[in-house]
């Protein structure tokens, strides 16, 4: 996508080759893994540098992918690098090419979200997996979800401050606030036990359905959130965390708050999490359970309006028809295509797997991409 901001912003990749935490772990796995002569693939390459650590590791052809016009950087910097006869910059969307000259044999990419797999990663590497060869090395190998028990003092010190504006209460506004999926950056104080890492998720699993974990508790007293942080394993014994109190990344917390549920120091709280769109923290729900009780939570909850309105709008109801979004007729109308009054999102993506079964193997993931697709069309009107 050509914007002025985003990936394509020069400040924005700046600010990712910067975070000398998740470059050196990169430079570390892929020196370790790539051997001489490799071909490897790098996914969404940005400013060129995990092509030019290939290289530099002794690749001897790096397919360096990225859809946007970012790709320039990579091209200048491998000419200004002498890597140029190595790196061959591609514009192209992955999903979009059928095949490279060679297969390769190590897959690189940084997708990592906030919440680990927020950024598609999963449907991208198993597109990643039908142009390299069998048996090709991913980095990363897989990632962990690391799950906290929190009491987050400042959030609550805001919500706070909201009750009493000049004398005026705003308690629709903390209400919804109490709803809404965050990212901050915690500190250690603001847990209330232990973080424990969930079961490794391989990155090129189907996207799961519901996230798993658990929340140890030391301390008595409430739990007003949980947070989730990652471990990624980029090779053997390189590993990249976004964990509480682990070095500084630009990377930061996904915050699920819940009503205070009362918390006995020993007991470990049961997560699960499913996000409707991964790639879309306002779209998630939550439940925690605990000896004293189960708390749920739903983003979408945070949206001003009418939710069952929203809902329909934004393409998210589990089952049955929604009105058909007036941008979406009049796309259908430009593309030849017919459209109906109403529309349902898992015909949607029924239609999308049949047609496009390389970029979409499995119903999870064309359902996710048919409700992004009517988000996206729902927020242009």
């Amino acid at each position: 996508m050509t914007r002025l901001y985003g990936y394509v912003d020069p400040a924005e990749q700046a600010a990712m080759v910067l975070d000398h935490v998740r470059v050196d772990a990169y430079a570390r796995a892929i020196a370790q893994v790539v051997r001489p002569g490799d071909v490897v693939l790098d996914i969404g390459s940005g400013t060129g540098i995990l092509a030019m650590l290939a290289a530099r590791a002794g690749a001897g052809r790096v397919y360096a992918v990225e859809r946007t016009g970012a790709v320039e950087l990579v091209r200048l910097h491998a000419k200004a690098n002498g890597l140029a006869d190595v790196i061959e910059p591609i514009r192209a969307d992955l999903a979009d090419i059928e095949s490279l000259p060679e297969a390769p044999r190590v897959v690189v990419s940084e997708m990592l979200g906030h919440f680990a797999p927020a950024e598609q990663s999963h449907r991208v590497y198993r597109q990643a997996r039908r142009l390299a060869a069998a048996g090709a090395v991913l980095i990363p190998t897989d990632y962990r979800l690391v799950f906290a028990a929190a009491r987050p003092r400042g959030a609550e010190l805001e919500l706070a401050e909201l009750a009493d504006v000049h004398g005026l209460r705003l308690d629709a506004l903390i209400e919804r606030l109490r709803h809404r999926v965050a990212l901050t950056r915690l500190a250690p104080h603001d847990l209330v036990g232990p973080q424990w890492a969930g079961p490794a998720i391989p990155s090129d699993a189907e996207l799961p359905t519901h996230f798993v974990g658990e929340a140890p508790v030391a301390v008595d007293g409430p739990v007003t959130a949980i947070a989730v942080s990652f471990t990624a394993t980029l090779a053997p014994g390189v590993e990249l965390t976004s964990a509480v109190g682990a070095a500084a990344t630009h990377w930061v917390q996904t915050l699920f708050p819940i009503d205070p549920l009362p918390g006995r120091a020993g007991e470990s709280l049961a997560v699960d999490l499913w996000p409707r769109i991964s790639a879309d923290r306002g779209t998630w729900a939550w439940r925690v359970t605990g000896e004293r009780g189960v708390r749920e939570g739903d983003a979408m909850d945070a949206l001003v309006g009418d939710r069952t309105d929203f809902l329909a709008q934004l393409g998210l109801r589990t089952r049955g028809p929604i009105a058909t979004p007036a941008r979406l007729a009049a796309w259908a109308a430009m593309l030849g295509g017919a459209t109906s009054d109403t529309v349902d999102a898992d015909r949607l993506a029924a239609a999308l797997h049949a047609a496009m079964p390389h970029r979409y193997p499995d119903m999870t993931e064309a359902r996710q991409e048919a409700l992004s697709l009517l988000r996206a069309v729902d927020r242009a009107n």
